[in-house]
């Protein structure tokens, strides 16, 4: 490694140990390495930089970011009752519930601490009335709300998408399988659970009259259609992901106002000013990793780090472990955005070389990060679900320990097996 590359490292690597926000970190680390080289000039940084800023696929991701805050507003508890009718009276019925109902959130926020947040207000607090584990209850609400970054629409998609150049409607298609896979996965642990412990949930006080049952699914037809109309317009080539982000918008905002009536100007005005303060964060960071990927490339970072792997082996399998585990690490201790933007253009030429297609290497590797965002130091949505229900972090373990080894099993799978992920494609392509 020349001194150039080392001097960008270590900055990068300091300015993130002092706290400076992250897309200043990165164009600090950039100019660094410019300064130390005395070419290009400086200029080029603030020139890519904007370039990256004007990516086409990146326009969807405020949009996708405010439909999400929107549809807050009469759909989350709609499909929180849809969810608690289909599955409140299997065993450990209610975190199954609570599970699903992460699921379609998920669907319709894009937000993984949206969706902890959202349904951990509203069902949480019942699964500790019930005799949840403290633990377990805030590890699956965490673990649910995961679920945002891998089924569609994500907002990590886009920038995964915007990072790779893979197609965002093909990453929102390839997400489903393995997000689908890791729910019931997770809906079988808490299953186990709720038999070892006796199954003592109180599910006899709930009953639905077949006009209750008519009634609710009715209700949440509305905020169900929202995936449909996105992955169907893009895939009918009606409109491009990023006009499909506009309509999100627009039918999240005339089910909020005029179907529930829940929002009202002041909350509007909220909803407005968080989105654009989270695409604001998200933008910066987006566009100072966009001279962090050209000086990587112009350095052959990513060739020089392929041949040191290959150099260690040569077992497609045991690289395949190697960029698993790498992933798995920097998920707990750096946020989802940050990883993708600094080891795509590393780690993405080296997953191809060893067969793995972009959008199969893209889904997989959210899956891995997926795990980060429940496992300390991070643990973003552990910590976001342990605030909502007012739990100690320290009371989650261990038995938040068996939900992160459920997801880390399911990012294995999507990892070695590119079936989960090319399924729902190959099936309409």
């Amino acid at each position: 490694m020349n001194t150039g590359l080392l001097i960008l490292f270590i900055t990068l690597a300091v300015c993130l140990l002092i706290g400076i926000p992250v897309g200043f970190s990165i164009g600090i680390s950039c100019m660094s390495l410019l300064l130390v080289n005395g070419y290009p000039p400086l200029d080029i940084v603030v020139q890519r930089a904007a370039s990256g800023a004007r990516s086409f696929n990146m326009m969807a991701m405020p949009m996708f970011i405010f439909a999400g805050s929107l549809m807050v507003y009469g759909s989350t508890p709609r499909l929180m009752r849809f969810a608690n009718m289909l599955l409140r009276k299997m065993p450990g019925g209610l975190g199954a519930t609570a599970l699903a109902a992460c699921g379609f959130f998920g669907a319709v926020s894009g937000s993984g601490v949206a969706s902890a947040a959202a349904i951990g207000k509203i069902i949480g607090p019942e699964m500790l009335a019930q005799g949840y584990p403290r633990g377990l209850t805030v590890g699956l609400i965490a673990a649910g709300g995961t679920m945002a970054c891998i089924i569609p629409p994500s907002i990590v998609m886009v920038v995964y998408a915007s990072a790779s150049g893979a197609a965002v409607g093909d990453m929102f298609l390839s997400g489903f399988c393995p997000g689908i896979l890791c729910i019931l996965c997770l809906i079988a642990l808490n299953t186990f659970f709720a038999i070892k412990r006796g199954n003592k949930e109180k599910v006899e006080e709930i009953t639905y009259t077949p006009a209750d049952r008519i009634k609710i699914t009715v209700d949440a037809i509305l905020p169900l259609l929202m995936p449909i109309l996105i992955l169907g317009g893009v895939f009918a080539g009606v409109c491009t992901a990023t006009e499909a982000s506009v309509v999100a918008v627009v039918y999240a905002f005339i089910l909020a106002v005029f179907v529930y009536r829940e929002l009202t100007f002041r909350e509007f005005y909220k909803v407005a000013a968080e989105s654009v303060v989270s695409t604001g964060c998200i933008m910066l960071i987006m566009s100072m990793a966009t001279p962090f990927g050209w000086i990587m490339s112009i350095q052959n970072v990513p060739s020089l780090f392929a041949d040191w792997l290959l150099s260690v082996t040569s077992s497609k399998f045991v690289i395949m472990l190697l960029i698993f585990l790498l992933l798995l690490l920097l998920g707990t201790f750096m946020e989802t955005v940050c990883i993708i933007i600094l080891v795509t253009p590393i780690l993405l030429p080296i997953a191809q070389s060893i067969g793995m297609g972009t959008v199969h290497f893209g889904v997989a590797m959210l899956m891995a990060l997926m795990v980060g965002s429940l496992t300390p130091p991070l643990s973003v949505n552990l910590f976001t679900s342990c605030r909502v229900l007012n739990v100690k972090y320290e009371e989650a373990f261990p038995d938040t320990l068996w939900v992160i080894l459920t997801v880390a099993f399911c990012a294995a799978l999507t990892f070695a097996f590119p079936g989960i992920t090319e399924y729902i494609p190959s099936i309409l392509k």
